[in-house]
């Protein structure tokens, strides 16, 4: 099963347009909602409470063969936030029809991936635009622990780079959602957290193959911060089994998370081929502690039967509470 490679890992903007992949980027400038081409709906419960913003319609073409339809790698301008001035505590993606049901790929549409960021700050891993959140086709959520959040400061402008998939004959119109928990700033107690991003593909482009039979990649990176690790997510593609980030100054390893593949109906496509349908988070408090100077190493686990994995990637976001 074929997957292209797609500039998850690069920053937002700068690596995005450096790939070979098809780039359509959604003007900046303010429209009427009904005239943007990814205008969120927003649905809103309380000042402190949950937020879920809806990002779309999107029309995914329709797959040909053995090639999916896709959208292409997409990256849109000032997109909604669910709140301003706020720190957000946990995030749950989606895929979904017009009804809100779930789109998934045993009726064709497939999250390949979502990474919401910000230029207010840079990424301290590859410079660059900061990521906030991200998620594959996983979808899984994240909830930081009590006491810690994701700070979100006044006018801060946010962008999103997205592609989308789909494995069915007919063309399908869908929505990305983020569903968010969150409270205001002004008073709070939560203290903020620094997203990090580790890639076993690299600053340069995410993507690598991963070769028939059981293969690793690793990647190490120098930490630039200290402080207390909190929370960790996963994301792998098809044939990934595994994902780990440690320490090796300190010899700990600070997250291990294992996939799951086709664990549910929604994650058997029309063919019979499954997809990564769980990657439970790290949590913790800490997870473990990360000096500056400290060597983290990722390393991205992949068994391939019969023959390799094109465009595969290896990933973990992390959030560390400096010190």
């Amino acid at each position: 099963m074929s997957q292209r490679s797609l500039p998850l890992t690069a920053p937002l903007i700068a690596a995005a347009l450096g790939t070979t992949a098809a780039l359509v980027v959604t003007a900046a400038a303010p429209v009427p909602a009904a005239e943007h081409p990814s205008a969120p709906a927003v649905q809103r419960a309380a000042e402190v409470g949950t937020t879920t913003v809806r990002y779309g319609p999107f029309t995914l073409p329709a797959a040909s063969g053995h090639d999916h339809g896709e959208t292409g790698n997409r990256l849109a301008f000032n997109v909604q936030k669910p709140c301003d001035d706020c720190f957000i505590t946990g995030f749950k993606p989606n895929l979904v029809y017009a009804d809100g049901s779930n789109a998934n790929v045993n009726t064709g549409p497939m999250l390949h991936h979502a990474v919401l960021g910000t230029h207010a700050k840079s990424d301290v891993v590859c410079r660059g635009p900061q990521r906030k959140f991200a998620s594959g086709n996983e979808r899984v959520e994240s909830v930081l622990p009590s006491g810690y959040g994701i700070k979100v400061r006044r006018g801060e402008r946010w962008n999103m780079l997205y592609d989308l998939m789909n494995h069915a004959p007919q063309s399908k119109t869908v929505y990305i959602t983020f569903t968010f928990t969150h409270e205001p700033a002004p008073g709070s107690r939560l203290e903020p957290v620094t997203p990090i991003w580790m890639d076993a593909g690299g600053c340069l482009g995410s993507a690598y193959e991963a070769p028939e039979g059981v293969s690793e990649k690793v990647r190490k990176w120098r930490s630039t911060l200290s402080g207390r690790l909190v929370h960790m997510r996963g994301h792998l593609h098809h044939a990934g089994r595994s994902v780990r980030t440690e320490n090796l100054t300190t010899g700990k390893l600070l997250c291990n998370i294992v996939a799951e593949e086709g664990g549910s109906p929604e994650f058997i496509d029309l063919h019979g081929n499954t997809e990564i349908s769980a990657m439970p988070p790290c949590n913790g408090d800490p997870l473990g502690i990360i000096r500056r100077g400290d060597v983290l190493q990722i390393t991205s686990r992949y068994v391939g039967t019969g023959h390799s994995h094109g465009g595969v990637m290896g990933i973990m976001a992390g959030w560390v509470a400096e010190d």
